[in-house]
């Protein structure tokens, strides 16, 4: 096992999915911090999710380039920890495979004070690639992350808005109906009313009517 997949199993579960994808760049959706990510939009940390092999690949292709990239002239702690997973298999025990390493990296020049000092420069240079990652994680939620929140909050208050609109609508028809209820009462009551005094007013007339011919024929008869 790489010196990499070593460091990350104390923090991580790894997971296998059999996937042969090329390496690339780190994925800035998985979490700057190994333990736990941020559970952005939720407020609350939740444990990361297993990596999958195409994940270690990823961040181990970018740490070593990364640690290539900054390689320091002569034996120092890079290549003390590769002669450490070259020997691994040969050596289990580590503490014997630390001697070993050590004493064939001494005869290049590399004393225990430049392995501390140089162990402690990739230590920064990780630091630094952390402080940039979590830079471009930001920034990277900000664009995926809170467009969407916002999106979420505009749609929650679009929602909102059309309940209460809905709830006007419906008591506007509600109103409505109870309206054209009345109405139609009114209207079966003014009909009969209307009706009640047209029958009154025929009837008035018809008498009126029958009475003047009534006198007609008694004043041609009787004067």
């Amino acid at each position: 096992m790489s010196f990499f997949r070593k460091a990350m199993g104390l923090f991580v579960e790894f997971e296998d999915d059999g996937s042969n994808h090329d390496p690339v760049t780190p994925n800035l959706s998985a979490t700057a911090n190994p333990v736990a990510s941020t559970g952005m939009g939720t407020g609350t940390p939740r444990p990361a999710a297993p990596l999958n092999q195409d994940e270690l690949d990823k961040f181990e292709k970018h740490f070593d380039k990364l640690f290539d990239g900054a390689n320091l002239p002569g034996p120092d702690y890079y290549e003390f920890w590769k002669t450490m997973d070259t020997l691994e298999q040969h050596i289990p025990d580590e503490k014997a495979r630390f001697s070993a390493t050590f004493a064939s990296l001494s005869i290049q020049g590399l004393t225990k004070d430049k392995l501390l000092q140089t162990a402690g420069h990739y230590q920064q240079l990780i630091q630094k690639d952390k402080l940039a990652f979590d830079k471009a994680f930001a920034a990277k939620a900000g664009t995926e992350i809170s467009g969407r929140q916002a999106a979420v909050k505009d749609l929650e208050q679009k929602i909102a808005s059309n309940s209460e609109l809905i709830q006007k609508l419906t008591k506007e028809i509600s109103d409505a109906q109870t309206r054209i209820m009345s109405l139609k009462k009114e209207i079966i009551d003014e009909e009969s009313r209307l009706n009640s005094s047209r029958s009154g007013y025929d009837m008035a007339c018809n008498a009126m009517i029958n009475k003047i011919g009534s006198d007609i024929e008694k004043i041609k008869t009787l004067l």
